[in-house]
């Protein structure tokens, strides 16, 4: 990948953020709101009564924004207490409320007025949380639970929702009057002007998946992040891609995949090794749809350096120098027509090559102390920059994804001293131009962007 591509990152994250971006528009913390995980395009969001735009991955949202995906798109919120919310194909949700009260609380009110999410709530710590869901029909109150919520279109004209119940219990309260509990393992449908029922029904036999680990393993999957199990109602039909890895020496670690249908076990894989402390793997399978549910074997085991390389799609293009990167898929997309790969980059190797030459000089304006960290929420930089007028010492958060087919990143959050109006035009040329350089220089159709503690990654397809 061209130099200019590094130099960007440090720029953006420093001192031209700074400058080429409107003051005031600083984002809301991620201390205190929702990060965005995309896990397929496309997924559009909505800034407090603003247009749908093209959403990127790490963004935040806050209280007022919408999330909205495509028949195609999916995506997951995390809030700050670690509660979750996915947002499947063709569903639509808006972040009504969401506060941090007391020391540990959290007031949430999510507004679902279409299509399928699943979420996952933490326990409450304090007695003044509250985590509360709204559709067309219903509100329903947790205080820690797993639950489906299905916002389903009638032909006959209004909606009708349907909640189903993994673990805890959920209090579903009917907009035309009644409530009815709702316990693990049952579900509730109540429709626009309908009263609550008296009580709820078994959940019918549906697909999933139950991923089991052993021997102090832990896994990633998507991106939910599994200590020892987790269940994936109604998964999709295709590969799916696994992580493992383990913070100690284990000498057999297993992992397992189970497919059923109700409480039918249909079909199950293992796959074991040992592991050495800090190794983490890649493998996957094949689900095929049912009744009954099929699973391929696991596919060989790979090692890898950090949990990009192992969760990117496609033919991953992850070690030798950075800058050269790019040439390499650009020599195997020549052979390689519509193929799947993923540029893969870590904290650890931009800090290396931001800071190989430091100090460096462009425009006038020296460039010094440079740091990047990556997390779920983006690339968060801080660095010095120096003219023979002023010494200013900056910081910004910026976040990624694909618009138009092409790498694009926006500064989310900036920070940094007064600098002298005279060097706004020098400095966003530069800015401009780095911005030029960074969009042509991904040789392929990108399809995703995505951050991950200590890395991220760029996915898509070679052109035809």
């Amino acid at each position: 990948m061209k130099k200019a591509f590094v130099v960007f990152l440090l720029i953006v994250a420093g001192v031209g953020a700074f400058l080429y971006f409107p003051r005031g528009g600083a984002s809301t913390s991620a201390q205190s709101a929702a990060t965005l995980a995309i896990l397929n395009t496309a997924i559009e969001g909505a800034r407090a009564g603003a247009a749908f735009a093209p959403a990127l991955d790490g963004e935040i949202y806050a209280t007022g924004d919408l999330v909205r995906a495509n028949v195609e798109g999916r995506a997951v919120l995390t809030f700050f207490d670690g509660s979750s919310l996915s947002v499947d194909p063709g569903s639509q949700v808006k972040v009504v409320a969401l506060n941090r009260v007391s020391t540990d609380g959290i007031q949430v009110t999510i507004e679902q007025s279409l299509g399928r999410s699943w979420q996952s709530v933490q326990k409450l710590k304090t007695p003044d949380s509250r985590y509360e869901v709204r559709t067309p029909s219903t509100s329903a109150v947790v205080r820690g639970t797993g639950f489906l919520t299905f916002v389903q279109q009638l032909t006959t004209g209004g909606t009708q929702t349907t909640y189903q119940v993994d673990e805890g219990t959920l209090q579903v309260n009917a907009t035309a009057g009644g409530t009815v509990s709702v316990p693990a393992g049952t579900q509730v449908t109540i429709a626009e002007g309908a009263q609550a029922p008296a009580n709820a029904t078994p959940i019918p036999p549906s697909p999933r998946l139950e991923i089991t680990s052993t021997g102090g393993l832990g896994f990633l999957v998507g991106c939910v992040i599994g200590p020892d199990k987790v269940s994936v109602r109604e998964p999709a039909a295709g590969r799916w891609g696994l992580v493992m890895t383990s913070t100690g020496a284990v000498p057999l670690g297993t992992l397992s995949v189970d497919g059923f249908i109700g409480t039918a076990r249909n079909a199950g894989r293992t796959t074991g090794r040992p592991y050495a402390a800090g190794d983490m793997v890649r493998t996957g399978l094949t689900l095929t749809p049912g009744p009954p549910l099929g699973l391929s074997a696991f596919e060989p085991p790979t090692l890898v350096t950090s949990v990009c390389a192992a969760a990117a799609p496609g033919r991953v293009f992850a070690s030798g120098p950075v800058d050269g990167r790019a040439d390499s898929i650009r020599i195997f997309a020549r052979d390689n027509k519509a193929t799947a790969v993923s540029l893969v980059f870590t904290e650890a190797e931009l800090n290396q090559a931001v800071n190989q030459n430091a100090p460096s000089t462009t425009q006038g304006v020296t460039l010094s102390d440079a740091k990047i960290t990556i997390d779920a929420g983006g690339i968060h930089g801080t660095a010095k920059a120096a003219t023979q007028f002023i010494t200013v010492n900056a910081s910004a958060d910026v976040v990624g994804g694909p618009v138009g087919d092409k790498f694009t990143l926006k500064v989310s959050r900036l920070a940094a001293d007064p600098l002298p109006p005279g060097l706004i035009d020098a400095m966003k040329g530069l800015v401009d131009s780095s911005t030029a350089d960074i969009s042509g220089t991904v040789p392929f159709l990108v399809k995703q962007v995505a951050f991950r503690n200590g890395c991220f990654w760029v996915s898509g397809v070679t052109p035809n």
